[in-house]
């Protein structure tokens, strides 16, 4: 098998991607198209389901790119489902602590560095286990990536006994849920929750593990760079085609007022 996420990361100084709540096929193929490398499909808060995504994530696999998925909830059935369906990178949200990531590396990784159900009929090993399977399912492990979201204090004070399981080799922070479990709006959460942020980040690539961060500004992916990340998210594809709609249509509406 191939990592393809490894090879991106060999190429390139950073790689960007789009979280993906409501996507098509044809939105897949124009983010290829003009150079995004992950699409990140969206289950805790999207309305598509496992299998809508697999298809989805198959085409990303197929044009290139890296997919992702975002499960709802740490459970063997989201894990394997993903797994077997072809994405090559899973992400569990709001992770608490180290013991619940060794749960997820557990189910993300095939024996003997975890508990994953192995099947001869898995787009994930490309529906063949070979000659050797010993040698494809290292393989499978090696380029399979789990990522942990870091979305709360509890995390955050566990985050080195977090960084340290092994299986476990990609990181975010999610913002949005952080800061509210704090009562704090969002543009609080920029200066109150930065320097958290910023140790997170240098410690996940302390850790020789990779960073992931959502940004809106190149003067955020320079200093989210600066700490380590190397994957940046650049929005959400709801969010950008709404965007994309008011910035069309708002100018010509003035032309007739």
């Amino acid at each position: 098998m191939d990592d393809r996420l490894g090879e991106l990361l060999s190429a390139n100084n950073a790689l960007f991607g789009i979280v993906c709540r409501d996507t098509t096929h044809t939105d897949l193929e124009l983010m290829a198209q003009t150079g995004y490398h992950v699409v990140w499909i969206d289950l805790e808060h999207g309305p598509q389901s496992m299998t809508e995504a697999i298809g989805l994530a198959r085409t990303a696999k197929h044009l290139g790119m890296v997919p992702l998925l975002r499960i709802v909830e740490l459970s063997r059935t989201h894990v394997q489902a993903a797994l077997d369906g072809g994405f090559q990178i899973v992400t569990l949200p709001d992770v608490k602590d180290s013991i619940e990531a060794a749960r997820f590396a557990a189910l993300g990784k095939y024996p003997p560095m975890g508990q994953r159900g192995v099947s001869t009929t898995s787009a994930g090993t490309d529906f063949s286990l070979g000659d050797d399977p010993g040698r494809t399912l290292r393989e499978a492990n090696d380029a399979t990536h789990l990522m942990v979201m870091f979305e709360s204090d509890e995390a955050y004070g566990d985050r080195e006994a977090i960084l340290a399981v092994d299986g476990i080799d990609m990181a975010i922070v999610g913002l949005s849920d952080w800061s509210i479990s704090l009562g704090l709006d969002l543009r609080e959460a920029a200066s109150l929750l930065g320097p958290k942020v910023d140790r997170i980040l240098e410690d996940v690539s302390a850790a020789g593990k990779t960073a992931a961060m959502m940004v809106a500004t190149p003067e955020q992916v320079r200093a989210y760079a600066d700490r380590g990340a190397r994957v940046f998210f650049v929005g959400v594809d709801v969010s950008m085609r709404r965007a994309m709609l008011v910035d069309r249509l708002s100018p010509l509406r003035e032309a007739v007022r």
